[in-house]
């Protein structure tokens, strides 16, 4: 994806201005997404690869390590600080864990409740899934921002009926990301794992995230603008799909 740099005097970073109203920093929107468990946050180590924020490292956080199936302290992994520009006006941290083989986990249990219902894969990719759709969300609130003002054909542009359209596609994957993880009838089936669900909506949301691009034209591959939303919630799929049978 090539990204057009923008760092003019006036630039501001993701989730002030970034399309002349505010939104969500990319930041907030992980934090409001993490689960927290004996008041410390919980974060997903998937294969080799954790996101996390400054402000979630200083509360000390568990990694659920997926591979190990346990629940390690932060310090006692070895956890390296991935440097990638591109996550800079987002605030997200992408960090590489490697776990000794010493390390003993600080709890083995998978399920993340008393009933031992749920899982901890379970609920931390979900999370991660609804974090990648509220980026989608932000971004789409970002083109519409951006293109409120504008005037096309003697109209205003976001009354068109492809925008309307494409803003409608968008609206339908997002509805069907927030809704289908909680569809009883999928979660009756046990033939039908969550994992695959979750593979489903990801295919759905890169559409979706295509689609916004498309809306903002130029404004969609500002390194400051949405491009920082699309390029993270690609992250999150890379990180959370690791199989080529995920795709």
């Amino acid at each position: 994806m090539h990204v057009i740099e923008f760092q003019s005097a006036g630039a501001r970073s993701v989730g002030l201005q970034a399309a002349g109203e505010p939104v969500a920093p990319i930041s907030k929107l992980l934090e409001d997404a993490t689960v927290r468990w004996n008041d410390r946050p919980v974060l997903l180590a998937a294969g080799a690869y954790m996101l996390a924020t400054a402000s979630l490292v200083e509360q000390e956080p568990i990694i659920w390590h997926e591979a190990a199936r346990g629940l390690y302290r932060w310090d006692h992994l070895r956890v390296v600080l991935v440097q990638d520009r591109m996550l800079e006006p987002s605030g997200i941290q992408l960090y590489r864990v490697q776990l000794n083989s010493l390390t003993e986990p600080q709890e083995s249990h998978e399920s993340c409740n008393d009933k031992g219902s749920t899982t901890w894969d379970d609920t931390l990719r979900t999370r991660l899934l609804q974090f990648r759709a509220e980026l989608c969300k932000a971004g789409l609130e970002q083109m519409r921002r951006h293109l409120s003002g504008r005037i096309s054909g003697g109209q205003s542009t976001l009354q068109h009926q492809l925008v309307k359209g494409i803003v409608a596609d968008v609206l339908t994957t997002l509805y069907m990301a927030e809704t289908l993880p909680q569809d009883q009838y999928l979660s009756a089936k046990p033939d039908l794992p969550l994992r695959r669900v979750h593979e489903w909506i990801h295919r759905e949301l890169d559409e979706a995230f295509r689609q916004i691009q498309r809306l903002g034209g130029g404004f969609g591959f500002l390194r400051q603008g949405v491009s920082s939303y699309i390029y993270t919630g690609q992250l999150v799929k890379n990180m959370l799909l690791t199989g080529e049978e995920d795709y």
